[in-house]
């Protein structure tokens, strides 16, 4: 009898959440690439991927690097949370990549691990190489129970990265 009631309260809270879009509408995944470079003085490029929402970064998802040094080449990810906050970044710190197709999740949490509301966010990702160039890509979308997808044309340091919100399928 109690499993029974145990598993009523459950479904419920799971009705509850999808039909509120917690669940549907906060689950953001990044698909990015980092293209193979031909020049000869190559280096692995520094990333970073983040969220904002009036202008302020909210989250950082993930920052790959080798020294502490030139992360300041990250220009707009440096102004925006770089400098400010340690918490989430360094959650979100690894390596520097090679090159390859990358997966990110996002939960639509803020660094506090507090649900974020419905509403219009920013997705950001900004690569920048030594002796190469610098990629910036600015993403809106809406964590509104509406499922979408965007598709942003490779840059000089980025791939072509896919953004989708939601159960797009």
């Amino acid at each position: 009898m109690k499993s029974d009631s145990n598993s009523r309260a459950i479904l419920a809270l799971l009705a509850a959440l999808t039909s509120s879009g917690a669940l549907a509408s906060n689950s953001v995944e990044i698909a990015l690439e980092i293209p193979k470079q031909q020049d000869g003085q190559y280096q692995r490029p520094y990333v970073a991927v983040w969220v904002e929402s009036g202008g302020k970064a909210i989250r950082t998802l993930a920052l790959w690097k080798k020294e502490d040094d030139w992360l300041k080449d990250l220009r707009r990810w440096w102004r925006k949370a770089g400098r400010y906050s340690h918490t989430d970044i360094d959650a979100a710190t690894g390596a520097t990549r090679a090159p390859g197709q990358y997966r990110l999740r996002w939960d639509g949490r803020d660094r506090n691990g507090e649900m974020l509301p419905p509403g219009d966010y920013l997705i950001a990702l900004e690569a920048a190489r030594e002796h190469g160039n610098r990629t910036l890509y600015k993403q809106k979308i809406s964590l509104n129970n509406s499922p979408q997808r965007y598709t942003l044309p490779a840059g000089k340091e980025l791939g072509q990265v896919t953004v989708t919100v939601g159960d797009t399928q």
